[in-house]
């Protein structure tokens, strides 16, 4: 019930989060739209794939296959110049990462896994090479810029508890790293299931007419947190770690190191349990479509042609003064 409880919490909290900055975002960018009179809304929706990198992956460039998975993206920005535009990006995705997918020896004996859904929400400046008034088909970028993402890291239980089995646990309030242990300093403290994110990356858009683009990029998403996975520091001491509010669940996730031969981890309290200098980050490729909506002029009458003639000419409340409505 506990835990459920805070799932609750985090979930309510999570939505007015992204609603709040989604209103203030969207106000921004229509605020900022009228008062740079050059200036464009544009908007864009992607998709392709992201994966995590972190603790429970391979040391190397792009990890294993089975790790990628599918995002979603929808973006409205505004150009300040020509050759710099603002955006407001919303991601969705699930990360996963597990030791048994990778070919580290040390991380297979390990056998931890995660899994998480990822929200961000970011504002990124990009700099085009060309002017986004030019005909070039092509048109090479960079952005970067800011944010926050919430994650909630959960793993599948396959212990002797049966009301447990096979279920999707949330890690956070477990404390798998001794953050519920009552000794002052001994542990770490509760880490936040929301963190700063600084996505970094490039791409190249192709030019299809005067409103339409399409695109493709590579991005890394830096972050400020070793707990995307839910490891980070050394495994607590287990009889310490028994004693918590959700002890049982914490004992069987905080080592899940199989036996090896006739050695069996029974207390591996003190050690390792992975690298802590090193925050995770998550990466993704992606293809999309850029909308960009020409603005009309201030006097520029859209309605029928008869009564474009009919008015054209007259001045007063019912003509426009020779310009039409």
């Amino acid at each position: 019930m506990q835990q459920s409880s805070l799932s609750c919490t985090f979930a309510c909290t999570k939505k007015q989060a992204l609603k709040n900055f989604l209103i203030f975002s969207i106000l921004f960018l229509a605020l900022l739209n009228r008062t740079h009179s050059q200036s464009r809304m544009f908007f864009g929706a992607s998709s392709g794939f992201m994966y995590y990198n972190g603790d429970l992956n391979d040391k190397r460039l792009v990890p294993s296959t089975k790790i990628f998975k599918p995002f979603a993206n929808i973006s409205i920005g505004a150009h300040i110049t020509r050759h710099v535009n603002i955006q407001l990006q919303y991601y969705h995705t699930k990360l996963i990462g597990a030791d048994s997918l990778t070919n580290e020896r040390d991380n297979i004996q390990r056998n931890l896994s995660f899994e998480t859904p990822l929200d961000e929400i970011t504002f990124v400046f990009t700099a085009q090479l060309f002017s986004n008034r030019t005909k070039r088909l092509f048109n090479p970028y960079f952005f970067a810029g800011g944010g926050v993402f919430f994650f909630n890291p959960k793993a599948r239980y396959y212990g002797d508890d049966p009301e447990q089995y096979g279920k999707l646990v949330a890690l956070q309030p477990l404390g798998t790293e001794g953050q519920y242990i009552n000794e002052s300093g001994a542990y770490p403290k509760p880490y936040k299931l929301y963190q700063a994110v600084v996505p970094i990356g490039g791409g190249i858009s192709v030019r299809l007419s005067s409103k339409w683009k399409i695109k493709a990029e590579f991005a890394q998403h830096f972050t400020f947190t070793d707990y995307l996975d839910d490891a980070s520091g050394k495994y607590p001491g287990k009889l310490d770690l028994s004693s918590t509010p959700n002890g049982a669940l914490a004992a069987y996730f905080y080592d899940r190191r199989k036996v090896v031969g006739t050695t069996q981890y029974s207390d591996p309290g003190g050690r390792n349990r992975s690298n802590a200098k090193r925050n995770d980050n998550y990466n993704h490729w992606g293809i999309g479509v850029i909308y960009n909506p020409e603005k009309r002029r201030a006097n520029h009458y859209s309605g029928p042609g008869f009564f474009k003639r009919l008015f054209g000419g007259k001045k007063g409340w019912w003509g426009g003064q020779g310009n039409g409505l």
